[in-house]
């Protein structure tokens, strides 16, 4: 089902989900049937679930079939009524939804989509969008910062992300005294900055 929430699977992946502990509950609550009784529904089904994944995956038809559609619950600050019906869905709960999303005027979206996974989905007008730091011209920097060394550990991952190696690694490290296995932290930006804590500084 990969990375999801609970609120993210899909209607097919959320019953499999519930059969799965039903079926693999009984063999625990009841020792007098085998475990083998279990395991083979419990594959069935997972297998099931693996190939209507890649079905969905490959066929937008069958994806819609499976899971539905989303749908357009606003449309330029007006609420489709018979929309909100065929979605069983009340008013208040639509509302509820939108003051989630920090929309307090129905009339500032110009889009409200809820989706196949029952999430809502807010566009807002762009008149009333907020204001990024590019709309005022103002430049960024920084970026995420990884973490290169935690607890004595070096991440070649980070590492690779940040476009570094271990040369450049030992360089820091000679710079500031200091062994990798003797770091409690060492964490650098695309821009430079670095946060950089020993063990011995973790004590303090």
């Amino acid at each position: 089902m990969g990375k999801r929430q609970i609120g993210e699977l899909e209607v097919s992946e959320f019953i499999v989900s519930m059969l799965l502990s039903e079926l693999a509950a009984v063999s625990v609550a009841d020792l007098t049937i085998p475990f083998v009784n279990s395991l083979i529904p419990i594959l069935l089904l997972f297998s099931l679930e693996m190939l209507l994944s890649f079905l969905s995956l490959k066929s937008l038809r069958f994806k819609r079939f499976v899971g539905g559609r989303p749908s357009i619950i606003i449309d330029h600050g007006v609420i489709d009524r018979d929309e909100l019906r065929r979605a069983r869905l009340s008013l208040d709960e639509l509302l509820t939804q939108l003051r989630l999303k920090d929309v307090t005027n129905v009339g500032d979206v110009e889009y409200g989509i809820l989706e196949d996974n029952g999430q809502l989905s807010v566009i807002k007008f762009p008149s009333v969008q907020d204001v990024t730091r590019d709309d005022l011209g103002i430049k960024t920097g920084g970026g995420m910062m990884h973490a290169l060394i935690v607890d004595g550990t070096v991440s070649d991952f980070a590492l690779s992300l940040l476009g570094k190696d271990r040369s450049w690694l030992d360089g820091e490290l000679e710079k500031r005294g200091a062994k990798a296995e003797n770091v409690f932290l060492f964490a650098c930006g695309p821009d430079g900055k670095t946060v950089f804590q020993t063990k011995e500084d973790k004590k303090k």
